[in-house]
């Protein structure tokens, strides 16, 4: 039976992409760009025009995610990126502007989906200097201003936090934004403790991070040993995770491209 597959685009009316290259996007993004990341997602940059786009493909969903996707029980990865991304900028930080996404879906089941934004010049991810002190006392002032304006990256890595530095001024600009949460006070409790816990794999790391977070916020020496108890436990569930993985047949459940 052939599948039949369509195409679900979004773009905003001010998008600066031409409506061609909206609907050959899963064509264009096979044979053309440049790949600056690859694994599960792909992310490539195109230049079109005088313009510098940024493309992130997203893989096929593992089974029960797809189902919950194409069912509309949850939003696909591609559409939160464009949804927070409008919400970020609203709460006055910064984030790369998307311009829309595309959705790709075979006899109605989502297989593929795009995310396309604006690509940041000359900005580079606090992972790559994470040992720059200045820097880290400058992303934990950061971390506090998110935090008291409501906003929490639930995949709060350093790669996921760009940043330059202008005139004595680190600016930093979120990425990677499809799980994201938004409320209307201030993160406070296991929340933020599951948050500062993220960014540094490194205990010495983590600590200063955290010791300078409280800097800012005038918090209790607790929230050091909360952040640290708990990064405790995820450092077991992770090893129990990795050995569960080693299992006979897990890569039975593990989800595989659709042609």
């Amino acid at each position: 039976m052939k599948k039949m597959i369509s195409h679900e685009i979004v773009a905003a009316d001010f998008s600066p992409l031409s409506v061609s290259f909206w609907k050959q996007l899963p064509e264009v993004f096979s044979r053309e760009g440049i790949t600056i990341y690859k694994g599960r997602n792909e992310i490539k940059i195109f230049q079109i025009e005088d313009r510098t786009v940024c493309v992130k493909k997203y893989g096929i969903p593992f089974w029960i995610n797809r189902v919950l996707y194409s069912w509309g029980w949850r939003t696909p990865k591609a559409q939160r990126t464009y949804q927070n991304a409008q919400k970020i900028l609203e709460r006055g930080f910064d984030t790369p502007e998307q311009y829309g996404y595309v959705l790709v879906r075979k006899n109605g089941w989502l297989g593929e989906a795009y995310s396309v934004g604006a690509f940041v010049h000359n900005a580079r991810t606090v992972a790559q200097d994470k040992t720059n002190k200045e820097l880290v006392r400058a992303f934990a002032r950061y971390t506090a201003q998110l935090h008291a304006a409501g906003l929490r990256h639930r995949d709060y890595i350093l790669n996921n936090i760009l940043y330059t530095y202008t005139d004595g001024q680190y600016q930093f600009t979120l990425i990677d934004i499809n799980r994201f949460h938004f409320q209307n006070k201030p993160v406070r409790g296991w929340p933020r403790c599951v948050n500062l816990m993220q960014p540094f794999p490194d205990w010495d790391e983590l600590k200063f991070f955290v010791e300078t977070y409280r800097e800012f916020t005038k918090t209790g020496p607790f929230l050091y040993l909360r952040v640290m108890r708990l990064r405790w436990w995820r450092n077991r569930y992770s090893a129990l995770k990795h050995l569960l993985q080693k299992l006979p047949g897990a890569k039975f459940f593990s989800p595989k491209p659709v042609r």
